[in-house]
């Protein structure tokens, strides 16, 4: 998956708006917890500062 890093946007809003997504999408069911921070950098290729500013 990754981020776009030829945009503007900062790292941190495009995780956030790439989780926004799914679980808008109903990728990420109500209730259901949210993959790992571990998790989440390996799918998105970002430190994870990046992941908890998302």
């Amino acid at each position: 998956m990754g981020v776009d890093r030829s945009t503007r946007a900062p790292l941190h809003q495009q995780v956030a708006d790439a989780l926004r997504q799914e679980i808008l999408g109903h990728d990420l069911p109500p209730g259901e917890a949210l993959p790992s921070e571990a998790t989440l950098c390996d799918r998105f290729g970002v430190a994870r500062s990046v992941v908890r500013q998302a």
